[in-house]
């Protein structure tokens, strides 16, 4: 069994930004918290958390600075502006190995969840997502491109809950919405220019418009990320 690492406060932040990694999920054994990291960038991610029996959906901001070395958690409803408390972190502790942490809980014991108020540090590890785990929803990117058309699609932070973001397309400026079970679909104001299904892969995501819209834009379009830092 690998020994923690002993950290000094001068080290800790070097620690965790080795641990830092894309296209990869972070979990605790016992389901409570689930991290996956898919995107630009290997410092954000798309949480889950189980408190009080009800699922917290957050967006993972990895920190690796002095002054809080550990993972910031903004829920939804701190995203939405509809709560400015609903903000909670997991306080980095020791490295164990190159796929395994421990954190503290912080703010989280204080939501009178026996699991996050036992007081204890929880391990998380992290393993490389598997493909039918991707979903371009969930992947924090600033922008998806085409290479095939003048097309741009840009991402806002609320997109992982609204599924909403901005289109610019030859001039014109449209609405994309990710739709349930992987459908999307482009629009002008109220009308409806474009429907189909996405399908998710690592780095890019193709558009099948296989319900309207292929007149403009073709069968299918593939959108890739250009990899700017976010």
């Amino acid at each position: 069994m690998a020994m923690p690492f002993l950290l000094s406060c001068e080290n800790r932040p070097l620690a965790f930004k080795k641990l830092f990694e894309r296209n990869v999920v972070w979990s605790d054994e016992e389901g409570k918290i689930s991290i996956a990291v898919q995107g630009e960038a290997d410092c954000r991610g798309f949480a889950k958390l189980m408190i009080n029996d009800k699922e917290v959906r957050a967006t993972a901001l990895f920190t690796d600075e002095s002054t809080y070395t550990g993972i910031s958690l903004e829920t939804e409803e701190y995203t939405m502006g509809l709560s400015y408390d609903a903000c909670y972190g997991l306080a980095f502790k020791e490295m164990v190995d190159s796929s395994k942490a421990t954190f503290e809980f912080g703010s989280l014991s204080a939501l009178g969840d026996p699991y996050f108020d036992s007081g204890n540090p929880v391990l998380l590890t992290k393993r490389p997502i598997r493909e039918d785990e991707l979903d371009a929803r969930y992947c924090f990117v600033s922008r998806w491109v085409s290479d095939e058309i003048n097309l741009r699609i840009t991402s806002v932070k609320d997109t992982p809950y609204t599924g909403r973001m901005f289109v610019d397309y030859n001039d014109k400026e449209l609405i994309f919405l990710f739709l349930e079970e992987s459908g999307f679909r482009f629009m002008d104001g109220e009308n409806v220019v474009a429907e189909g299904k996405y399908i998710s892969s690592f780095d890019s995501m193709t558009l099948r418009f296989d319900v309207c819209g292929s007149e403009e834009f073709g069968e299918s379009l593939c959108l890739s990320i250009p990899f700017v830092s976010i």
